[in-house]
C-alpha cells in the first residue's frame, strides 16, 4: 500500500492481488464520498486476474491519514499526480459518486489521460441533501446510518449495510463533510458535452442519491457513452451486485479493446 504526495495532498494506493505486468491494461478505482478501498474490495480480485488494478484511498480516507479536501478538482489533480507518480499510463479509470465526479474532471482536464471511463452511479451535477450536509456536522453517527440508509436498496441484506456503515465511521466529521460539500459544489452541466473518451454509466435501478435520470443524462450528453442499469440494486451497486457489475465492465473494457466503444 503505497503512501503518494502530489499535489500538496497525501493519499494511498492499493495494488490488486497479482504482479504489475507490462502490457496489459491498467485499472484505476477511485471512491466516492467517505469511501476507501473497500469500496471495490469484490472487483479488486476478480479484476487482478488480467489486468493491473490500482484502488486510490484518496487523500484523508482509509489508510491516507491526514487532510482531505472539499472541492473535486483537489482530488482530481492528486489522482493525476499519483498516477505520474507510478508511471500508470492510459488506464481505465472506474469512479463511483464523488469518485465519478473525479473521472469526468479529469476526462476534461487532460483528455488523453485514460483510455476510457466507467461512471457509477454518479451525476454531472450532484447536489446533496441538507440533511446529510448539516448532520454531519450535528450528529456524525446518525448522518452516517442515514447516508447508508440511502446508499443501498431495500433488500440488501442488514449485514452488507453494518460493515459499509462501519467503514464509513473510520472518516472524520471533516472528511466527510469535505466529501459532500465537494459534492454538492460540482456542476459540470454544460461542460460534459467536451467529454470525448469511450464511456459506460451504469447504476442501479432503485439508487435515490444519484438517480437513474443523473445517468441518462451523462449518456444523452457525453459523445460515446453508453449505458447500463443493473436492477435490483441502489447507489453501491458494485457491491450489491458484483457479478452482473463486474461482467458488464469486462464487456466495455473488450469493446474499447476492439474498438467497437
Amino acid at each position: 500500500m503505497p503512501i503518494i504526495e502530489a499535489y500538496g495532498m497525501r493519499g494511498n494506493v492499493v495494488l490488486g492481488q497479482g504482479k504489475r505486468e507490462g502490457g496489459e491494461n491498467s485499472l484505476v478505482f477511485i471512491h466516492g464520498a467517505g469511501g476507501n478501498y473497500t469500496t471495490w474490495y469484490p472487483q479488486r480480485d476478480y479484476f487482478s486476474r488480467d489486468f493491473n488494478v490500482f484502488i486510490m484511498e484518496l487523500p484523508g480516507h482509509g489508510a491516507a491519514h491526514g487532510e482531505g479536501a472539499d472541492e473535486i478538482s483537489s482530488y482530481a489533480l492528486w489522482i493525476k499526480g499519483t498516477l505520474d507518480e507510478l508511471s500508470v499510463e492510459r488506464p481505465f479509470l472506474i469512479g463511483h459518486s464523488m469518485g465519478g465526479a473525479i473521472t469526468m474532471d479529469l476526462a476534461l482536464r487532460f483528455p488523453a489521460l485514460s483510455k476510457g471511463l466507467i461512471l457509477v452511479s454518479t451525476g454531472a451535477r450532484l447536489r446533496v441533501d441538507p440533511r446529510i450536509l448539516n448532520g454531519i456536522k450535528e450528529d456524525f453517527p446518525q448522518a452516517v446510518k442515514l447516508i447508508s440508509q440511502f446508499a443501498f436498496a431495500k433488500d440488501i441484506p442488514h449485514e452488507t449495510m453494518g460493515l459499509w456503515i462501519e467503514e464509513m465511521k473510520k472518516n472524520t466529521p471533516n472528511i466527510l463533510h469535505g466529501d459532500f460539500t465537494a459534492c454538492d459544489r460540482f456542476d459540470i452541466m454544460e461542460e460534459v458535452t467536451r467529454i470525448k473518451n469511450p464511456t459506460l454509466v451504469i447504476c442501479g435501478d432503485q439508487d435515490v442519491l444519484s438517480p437513474i435520470k443523473f445517468a441518462r443524462y451523462l449518456a444523452e450528453k457525453i459523445p460515446r457513452a453508453h449505458l447500463e442499469i443493473v436492477e435490483g440494486a441502489g447507489h453501491m451497486v458494485m457491491l450489491e451486485r458484483p457479478e452482473e457489475f463486474n461482467k458488464k465492465l469486462e464487456a466495455f473494457f473488450r469493446s474499447v479493446d476492439q474498438g467497437d466503444a
